[in-house]
């Protein structure tokens, strides 16, 4: 019996990697952000059809965490799944190919 994985993805994001010592000043025309001493603010407007909407929201960051940029749409954000480089991704799979 044959072991499988699900094909990994090959989609590439730009981000950062946050350590105690990453600053960041960010905007467009949706959000305005900011991250310091491991503090990530960002004030979020959005505006519809007949309503307005401001959301301030802090995470507070570990050293480590991954922040990647949607540069048309919410800035940084911090995604849910986990993002590692390349060079990581093909260490991981170097591990298991003969398994």
């Amino acid at each position: 019996m044959q072991k499988f994985i699900r094909k990994p993805s090959i989609d590439m994001e730009v981000g950062i990697v946050v350590d105690k010592d990453t600053t960041l000043d960010y905007s467009n025309d949706n959000v305005e952000q900011t991250l310091k001493d491991l503090v990530f603010k960002s004030i979020t407007k959005v505006k519809g059809d007949g309503f307005e909407s401001e959301y301030h929201t802090t995470i507070y960051l570990k050293e480590g965490d991954v922040l990647i940029l949607e540069e048309d749409g919410r800035g940084y954000i911090k995604p849910v799944e986990e993002f590692v480089t390349v060079k990581e991704a093909i260490e991981e799979l170097e591990h298991i190919k003969d398994i």
